[in-house]
């Protein structure tokens, strides 16, 4: 007599492959009681247990992965030694300090977040045990270039270009600090691809061909505002609008503004573009726009409309807002608009942007008269911002670097003027290079 019931099946015996000899093996249909199964309980996964947690050594590879020391065996690795650096600030930004390793200032770090660093400096600062970076002098052009647009800014923006590598964030990053702790307005993006790569929520406006960003941009408000909180309490509006069904009168300052737009997410795209607006135009405190990753204003992003259609980075409000600075439609009345390339992500470097930042270089003609045919001769291609190129390491900035390595244990080897030549010729003078140059085998 058959048995009613709930039959059960191994899942070892399935797996078992039929015999050339035609006989079929017999599965166990026993019945299996309801206490001895375990249930596989599916609102958790190891999937989304956090990797850190695990204390897993990680193998450095190249450029792109972290170290996690924290298992490292005392016998082949030494503790990050307790490094005093002097702290990088509008005071300390001096010429006689170029060459020298810096700490980023801690106030700036603590108002853009640790999760907020640029590339792979986050990394990097793990490693160092201190937020510390070497003072170049192309740091100092930089500086001193921002102090003479402190009286009057240019018409046009700039734009950091150079290999994958050579410092063009950590440039931006250091100016940035300079800026903040000097009294100015810093609108600081430390990256721009997770604008456009789909990764953050968006939504289509209303009678607009626009999409919105709220989360991205009521995270630039709070950035701005723990960055320079007090000076954008130096600047009255000057006017009284209402926004939402806020009014706001002319005493306000631009940090009761920013304040409205971070605790009001659903008006942060109105909130920012006023705030462009007056402190782009105001004259009582200088302002420094840096943005990085500044080349996915122009590309295709990964968002999509409601016909399916890629969506261009030109067609969200939030890099709607910003796009006039670096198209010379808009600039500052005191202050820089500066921003930074990336080809990490070749996604989202624009070919005709890439054939514009790096032009083939030009072949002389030996024949003059062909030379001086205007019709032979490669028009130069235009754009709407100017080019700073970054430069390479000197000599002296890798031997500065190689002795930092060093005494934060990461190069054990002797540092002598043979290595140091070997590294920097090896690496070609790019700092990424050279860094991964010595932290291969970590």
């Amino acid at each position: 007599m058959l048995r009613t019931g709930r039959i059960f099946q191994s899942a070892t015996a399935a797996r078992v492959p039929l015999r050339t000899t035609g006989r079929v093996r017999m599965l166990n249909t026993s019945p299996t009681p309801a206490k001895q199964v375990v249930k596989t309980d599916r609102m958790r996964s190891t999937a989304f247990i956090r990797k850190d947690l695990l204390g897993e050594k990680h193998v450095r590879s190249g450029t792109a992965t972290s170290v996690n020391m924290a298992n490292a065996n005392p016998i082949y690795y030494e503790k990050q030694p307790k490094l005093h650096v002097e702290a990088l600030n509008a005071r300390t930004a001096i010429t006689e300090h170029a060459g020298k390793i810096m700490q980023i200032d801690s106030n700036f770090l603590q108002g853009i977040g640790k999760e907020h660093y640029p590339g792979y400096l986050g990394n990097d600062f793990k490693l160092f045990g201190v937020p510390a970076l070497l003072y170049r002098k192309c740091t100092q052009d930089l500086v001193d270039q921002f102090n003479a647009y402190k009286e009057q800014g240019p018409k046009r923006a700039s734009v950091l270009n150079g290999k994958n590598g050579i410092g063009k964030s950590a440039e931006l990053m250091k100016l940035a600090s300079v800026a903040a702790s000097s009294g100015c307005i810093v609108i600081y993006a430390h990256s721009t691809v997770s604008w456009v790569n789909s990764s953050r929520p968006y939504a289509p406006q209303s009678h607009s061909d626009q999409f919105t960003q709220l989360e991205i941009t009521s995270g630039l408000l709070r950035s701005i505002d723990a960055v320079s909180r007090d000076a954008l309490k130096k600047v009255p509006l000057g006017k009284a609008f209402a926004i939402g069904k806020r009014n706001l009168s002319e005493e306000h300052t631009l940090a009761d503004l920013v304040s409205f737009g971070i605790h009001t997410p659903a008006l942060a795209h109105d909130v920012l573009e006023h705030f462009l607006d007056l402190a782009s135009t105001q004259t009582q405190v200088p302002v420094l726009m840096a943005i990085d990753e500044v080349n996915t204003f122009w590309c295709s992003t990964l968002y999509r409309d409601q016909q399916d259609q890629i969506l261009p980075a030109g067609r969200l409000r939030l890099i709607r807002s910003l796009l006039p600075f670096f198209e010379g439609q808009k600039s500052v009345a005191k202050g820089w608009v500066l921003g930074a390339t990336s080809y990490v992500n070749p996604r989202f470097m624009p070919k005709d942007l890439n054939k514009k930042l790096n032009p083939p270089p030009a072949v002389p003609l030996a024949n003059p008269e062909l030379a001086s045919n205007p019709k032979l001769l490669a028009s130069q291609p235009s754009l709407p911002f100017d080019i700073i190129k970054m430069s390479e390491l000197t000599a002296v900035e890798a031997w500065v670097l190689m002795h930092f390595y060093h005494r934060m244990n990461i190069v054990s080897a002797p540092v002598t003027k043979d290595l140091v030549a070997k590294k920097w010729m090896m690496s070609s003078g790019n700092p990424r290079q050279l860094f991964a140059g010595v932290t291969t085998f970590i």
